[in-house]
């Protein structure tokens, strides 16, 4: 009976793992459904570095006429606020450079917006906030200086009508809080409602139903002009361009090569799987069926990467970020060997099969959790401290240490557990020996 079921349970696995690398793979029709299905990797978003970038050059200039160029210190603080939009609205994966001591270059990777954000970029938007239907100055006016961060969003703009509407989320920073809890602290009592206006005094929106005093620093502001997602990013990015003192003005937008190109992307997965055959025939040769179970569940661990690479929003695939990805797999191969060396040493000591897997996993856990541990915590440290472009690498080093415990901890325990039923006495299929007696010696 328990034979009969570990042969169901792999076959049932067998099922899922090629449906895994069906879908990690191929392309397909959806029936009744306007997209198509890409594929796990097909769907992973490619960096500059292998695919094709966005490249733009602006000449930077400053808004106030008594100014007539930026000095150095000047230039790098509008690159650093710069980077802040890029990361805000663009994800991880930019580079950004002082060009012609009045220039900034910046790459990111090519989307379909990435020519409109570059243009957002130099189209700024210098909105005032008033408790008055007014395009007079008042004294309770937040100026634009003020915002700290806003995106995107689509939310409710009157909770009586039950009305939305795109528009922008706005979040000030800490002398933008008190100014706004002041505002609305006035509006309450006098209007309910706040006014969203252009430097040129051209009202863009306005927020009704202000009933009690905002405190936390977050308002929308929504506007009817605008009807898709992708063009409230690009006004997102307008707006938040306006809050420093810099205008861009865009030279060049263009379609730039990729660094290493779609051929040398070619010649890495041809690496990886002849890599990946290579190592098969060590875990093969060296622990037979249980390099067969390892390689299984190296299988699983591939269409794991490929499925949180496409699923998580904050990756976009560098070169890194496939140095990465094969390190986390040899980083679970690793954590293999040392179960298998740790069954391999209970049994020359003299155990019986199902006790050596027993204390071979037993003996093998500390090992591969420090292991794992230790390259997730430097992953989440690179991440955090590391330059921009290695972004990628440590995403993939991360999602490498927790597939690497969770596949030698849980994937492959399992199917030495359903393995037992098979074959639990003969050492051969495992390439296990004991140690020799004085008497065989």
């Amino acid at each position: 009976m328990a034979k009969r079921f570990s042969i169901i349970n792999y076959v049932l696995v067998s099922i899922l793992v090629a449906v895994g690398i069906f879908l990690s793979v191929c392309s397909f029709k959806i029936p009744f459904y306007v997209n198509d299905f890409a594929s796990f990797a097909g769907a992973i978003p490619l960096g500059y570095d292998i695919g094709q970038g966005q490249t733009a050059v602006f000449e930077v200039k400053p808004t106030s006429s008594e100014i007539t160029s930026f000095n150095n210190q000047q230039m790098q603080n509008t690159i650093k606020f710069v980077e802040d939009v890029l990361t805000n609205f663009n994800g991880t994966l930019y580079q950004v450079g002082l060009e012609n001591n009045n220039m900034i270059r910046i790459e990111i990777a090519k989307s379909d917006t990435s020519e409109d954000f570059m243009i957002a970029l130099s189209e700024r938007l210098e909105i005032v906030i008033r408790g008055e239907e007014t395009d007079k100055e008042t004294d309770l006016d937040i100026s634009a200086e003020r915002i700290k961060k806003c995106y995107a969003t689509y939310q409710a703009t009157s909770s009586a009508s039950n009305s939305y509407s795109f528009g922008v989320a706005i979040e000030f920073d800490d002398l933008g809080k008190k100014q706004f809890e002041t505002l609305t602290r006035e509006v309450k009592d006098n209007g309910s409602t706040i006014y969203f206006y252009s430097d040129d005094g051209e009202q863009i929106g306005s927020l009704g139903e202000v009933t009690k005093t905002n405190s936390y620093g977050i308002t929308f502001m929504p506007v009817s002009s605008l009807t898709t997602e992708d063009a409230t990013k690009m006004y997102a990015v307008n707006v938040m361009m306006g809050a420093i003192d810099a205008k861009l003005d865009i030279i060049e937008n263009s379609v730039s090569s990729a660094f290493v190109g779609y051929n040398s992307l070619t010649y890495v997965v041809i690496t990886f799987a002849i890599s990946f055959v290579l190592i098969a025939i060590f875990m093969i040769v060296r622990y037979r069926d249980l390099g067969l179970i390892a390689m299984f569940t190296g299988l699983i661990n591939i269409i794991l990467y490929l499925f949180f690479l496409q699923a998580l929003p904050i990756v976009t695939l560098t070169l890194t970020g496939i140095i990465g990805c094969v390190i986390g797999f040899c980083l679970t191969m690793l954590c293999h060997v040392i179960y298998f060396e740790n069954i391999k040493k209970e049994y020359k000591m003299g155990r019986k099969i199902p006790l050596s897997f027993k204390l071979g996993y037993k003996n093998s856990v500390l090992s591969i959790v420090d292991v794992s541990v230790i390259s997730i915590i430097a992953s989440v440290i690179l991440y955090f401290v590391g330059f921009e472009i290695l972004k990628s690498f440590a995403v993939a080093l991360f999602l490498g240490g927790i597939f690497a415990m969770f596949s030698s901890l849980v994937v492959t325990r399992g199917f030495t557990k359903w393995y037992l039923p098979l074959n639990s006495t003969n050492a051969k299929h495992l390439n296990l020996k004991k140690e020799a007696t004085n008497e065989e010696k």
